[in-house]
């Protein structure tokens, strides 16, 4: 029966140090995962997206050239990179799994994980075309039908298209009086 026990008690040694060396794997793993961050580029070099281990985008760089894309083409090309940056992201997850704890069943369980929320970008998938709404006509103007003054103006207001004759001016406040610095001075509870 002591024979039985002491082979308990080391099994149960073993199961234990195997249980610690495990989390201290788990650990740096976590340690590691959490340091990943992924960027993708686009082809022609405008866009950028980074992801972190989470896949959340972190940053986006546009050139200074994306300034006159289409909008439509500007965020097709957003979210392709941020797909493209989130596979990579999982292909660094899966190797960071497989280099810190093996084949072991919780990291294959975060492995499956990254593979279901971040799966690999379609190749042949074409981007989705973009068919703007239609533009509602411009409403047509309307004037004013009163007179003109003698001055020029309709109504009392300067004619359209010219500039006010005071808009440059600057204007400052007049220096306080001495009632003003009196009363300044005095609490509205006195």
């Amino acid at each position: 029966m002591s024979n039985d026990l002491s082979g308990a008690v080391d099994e149960l040694a073993r199961w234990a140090e195997n249980l610690e060396r495990k989390a201290q794997q788990y650990q740096d793993l976590q340690g590691r995962m959490a340091a990943v961050s992924v960027t993708d580029t686009s082809a022609d070099k405008r866009v950028s997206v980074t992801v972190d281990a989470n896949g959340v985008t972190t940053g986006i760089y546009l050139a200074p050239s994306s300034r006159g894309m289409d909008p439509a083409v500007l965020s097709t090309e957003l979210m392709a990179c941020t797909r493209r940056a989130q596979a990579k992201l999982r292909t660094q997850v899966t190797d960071l799994i497989h280099n810190a704890v093996g084949a072991d069943g919780a990291g294959q369980a975060i492995i499956s994980q990254y593979a279901e929320k971040f799966p690999d970008p379609d190749p042949t998938a074409a981007p989705p075309s973009y068919i703007p709404p239609p533009v509602p006509p411009a409403p047509s103007p309307t004037f004013d039908v009163a007179p003109p003054s003698p001055s020029g103006s309709v109504s009392g207001r300067p004619p359209a298209g010219t500039r006010k004759p005071n808009r440059d001016d600057i204007v400052v406040p007049d220096e306080p009086s001495e009632e003003d610095l009196y009363y300044q001075r005095k609490s509205w509870l006195e």
